[in-house]
C-alpha cells in the first residue's frame, strides 16, 4: 500500500502535475482530504490511462498545473 497523504501534501509534492488520487477521506462536497497517489505526470493523458489501475477504490483526478494568467476558460 502506498503512503496516505493529506490533500495539501499531495499538492505541494506534485506541484505542476496532474494527479490520480485514491482518496481515503473526502469532505461533504466530495473533495479529497487525504489519499494515496496512484499516478502523477505533467501529461494529463498518462494520468487518465492509469484509471484502470484504481481497482474498486474511489478516485479523483486533480490538476496542480499553473495556467498562464492571460488564459481564459469557458465552461
Amino acid at each position: 500500500m502506498n503512503e496516505v497523504l493529506s490533500y495539501d501534501e499531495i499538492q505541494r509534492r506534485y506541484d505542476g502535475e496532474w494527479v490520480l488520487i485514491a482518496y481515503t477521506e473526502v469532505d461533504r462536497n466530495l473533495k479529497p482530504i487525504a489519499g494515496e497517489v496512484i499516478a502523477h505526470s505533467v501529461d494529463r493523458d498518462e494520468v487518465y490511462e492509469a484509471l484502470g489501475s484504481r481497482g474498486n477504490r474511489g478516485v479523483a483526478i486533480e490538476c496542480f498545473v499553473r495556467m498562464p494568467e492571460d488564459m481564459a476558460f469557458m465552461l
